[in-house]
């Protein structure tokens, strides 16, 4: 039952922060916090990673259905074994950061970015994230990292 409160809250928590970054701050605004460390601004990023394939919403659509159903079936298989806490975690978050972004995707036709960092690397610095973002970048790794781990 943990698992699916992890998708949900990953989901609906995401879900949330966009709807609110939506509604509270206009295109081209941007809000700094920790001296600049932390930017909150709204993205629309149509494409995958880094905009990648942004002119193919159809193919981006297909394959994060096709994902989300990969890591349902994977899910679905962890959850009656014994143990693997760590994987079982980690696909928990990735299913629900993918679920929420294909949800904005298909809503809206593109994904809703709020949350930049202010380093010196100005390439890392252009980059806008969402809270899935982080919960699939998470996720990977405890669910790589967890899969040997049976007993967690």
């Amino acid at each position: 039952m943990i698992f699916v409160i992890i998708v949900l809250g990953v989901f609906l928590g995401d879900l949330m922060l966009k709807k609110y970054v939506e509604a509270n701050l206009p295109e081209g605004e941007e809000r700094t916090f920790l001296g600049g460390r932390i930017r909150i601004r709204k993205l629309h990023n149509r494409g995958i990673a880094l905009g990648a394939l942004s002119e193919r919403p159809a193919l981006i659509r297909k394959g994060t259905a096709g994902m989300i159903l990969g890591l349902l079936i994977a899910l679905a298989a962890a959850l009656p074994e014994k143990g693997g806490n760590v994987r079982k975690t980690g696909l928990s978050l990735m299913l629900g950061g993918a679920l929420c972004n294909w949800f904005d995707r298909f809503h809206q036709g593109a994904v809703t970015d709020y949350v930049s960092f202010g380093t010196r690397w100005k390439k890392f610095a252009r980059l806008v994230f969402n809270l899935s973002d982080f919960c699939i970048f998470l996720g990977g790794i405890l669910a790589v990292f967890g899969k040997g781990n049976k007993k967690s």
